[in-house]
This record gives structure tokens, sequence and C-alpha cells, in this order.
């Protein structure tokens, strides 16, 4: 195996974070930097894990954004090839998907992965670097306010008191700097966050739903005898979509709807096996 003979990194974090309703897992490295481990990314793609690694080691730009970290997986520790966050966009990019059939379900979940995905991943590195930043800030442990000596307190017990009571406004002081600073620094992460998905723009419409909207689409072209592509045309202008895959998600009831009201006196079909969907 490749990673006999590579270091194997621990991560100092691990999370799973969902893409596309699918599950996508991210680790923080050692040295700071954020990496998506290849499986999972693989998976969702329909990929061959270790096709993609030979593919990553044999190009020189994204061969060094490669490493080995150990995951823990319901089986127990694995060593598994993870990309890290820089290399991600670029490898995406590098995914051909002009040999694939238009309305291939694959090929629009790598094309939706090419154009969101990377953005998920940097809200994820993002947060992370904040609750880090965050955490390094908090102050030490809690300082009781000390008790007035009475009026026959010696010098030493006076003494003592004023020392402690120093110490305990300069604890309200640092607690009062570390409550400004993570409001400040919330606000901060909002506003990146909410910047990210105004680009990002609302939640597409589905892959599984893209795929009952070319079931309905061949179906319809059946009943009124008219191209595919005529059908697409009216359902993209009626949802003003420059493609129908960019439909949002939300107005899924309205997709529907439409369809049923294209079809003359019938009923919205039902597709009754999943391998119909996929002819």
């Amino acid at each position: 195996m490749e990673e006999q003979n590579t270091e194997i990194l621990i991560p100092a974090i691990q999370d799973t974070i969902q893409f596309q309703e699918k599950p996508l897992v991210v680790v923080r490295l050692p040295d700071g930097q954020v990496g998506v481990v290849l499986r999972w990314l693989c998976e969702n793609l329909h990929l061959d894990t270790h096709a993609q690694v030979q593919r990553i080691q044999r190009t020189e730009v994204l061969a060094d954004g490669l490493v080995y970290t150990r995951i823990g997986t319901d089986g127990g520790p694995q060593v598994m090839p993870t990309l890290v966050l820089r290399s991600v966009p670029y490898w995406l990019a590098t995914i051909d998907t002009r040999r694939m059939e238009k309305d291939d379900p694959r090929r629009l979940e790598i094309l939706e992965y090419q154009r969101n995905a990377v953005d998920a991943l940097y809200v994820w590195a993002t947060s992370i670097k904040e609750a880090l930043a965050l955490a390094d800030m908090v102050p030490s442990e809690q300082i009781s306010k000390p008790t007035l000596p009475g009026d026959n307190a010696s010098l030493e017990e006076r003494r003592e008191y004023y020392r402690q009571m120093v110490l305990w406004i300069d604890w309200q002081r640092d607690m009062q700097a570390w409550q400004g600073s993570v409001e400040g620094r919330l606000d901060s992460l909002e506003t990146v966050t909410g910047r990210i998905l105004q680009q990002i723009g609302p939640l597409r419409i589905t892959i599984e739903h893209q795929t009952l909207v070319q079931f309905y689409v061949s179906k319809l072209g059946d009943v009124l005898n008219k191209p595919h592509a005529t059908i697409y045309a009216l359902l993209k202008t009626a949802f003003r979509a420059p493609r129908y895959d960019e439909i949002p998600e939300s107005d899924w009831p309205r997709v529907e709807q439409w369809f049923r009201l294209q079809f003359p006196g019938q009923k919205l079909p039902e597709s009754t096996t999943q391998s119909e969907l996929f002819e």
C-alpha cells in the first residue's frame, strides 16, 4: 500500500459534515491545515478511490496535497488518503464530465460538487478556526471577590486582602475583554457564513428530484408527442432558471404542481421501480 512509506498524520480534529444529504469526513491536520478524506468524496461521486489516488499522485500540482491520516471509523482506526483543502477545488475541476450523458445523475452530482462543495468545506474550516481561537482566549479559572477584613485585622491580613482584590479586578477586566472578543468574533463568523451562503444562493434541486424531473419529462413527451427539449424549455421558462437543475429545492412542490397541470386529465405518473428512473 502507498501509505506504508508515508508519514501517518493524526488529526487534531475529525468531524463529519453533510453536503447534498451525504457525509463528508473532514479533519484538521497537526499543522493547522484542513483536509477532506477522499473515500467519502469518491463514494459520493461514484468514483474509484484507488484510481483517484493514483491520478492525484501523477498530477504534480496535486501530489503534495495528498496526505495519509488515521481516521476513526465504526470498524476502528484506519489509515486513509486525505486531500488538503487547498487542493480540493483543482481536483474537482479535473474530473471530466464531458464523456457522460447530459442527464446522467452522476454527472449532475459531480457538477454540483464542482460548483458548491468547496464553499461548504470552507465554512467548516472557518468555523473551526474561530472556535479554536475563542478557546485559546478563555480566561483562567474564576476568581472570587475577597472578603473585606474586620477592623481588628492585622497589616498582613489587610495586605493579603488588597493583593486578592487586585487579582479579582484583573480577572473582571479580562472577562469583559474576552466577552467582547467573543461577540465580535461570532459576528464576524456569522458575516462570513452569510456571505458564502449568499454566493451559493438557495439550495438547488436535489439529485433525487432532478431524476424525477427527467422521468416526468420522458412520460410527458410520450403523452404530448413533444421533444424532451421543448418540455425542458417550458419548465425552465416557468421557473426562470437557466437550467432545470438550478431550480431551488424550495420550489419542488410547485414543480410537481406544474407537471400535474401538464398531463391532460391524468394523474402525475409514478415510477414503479428505481431502475425506471435511471433508464
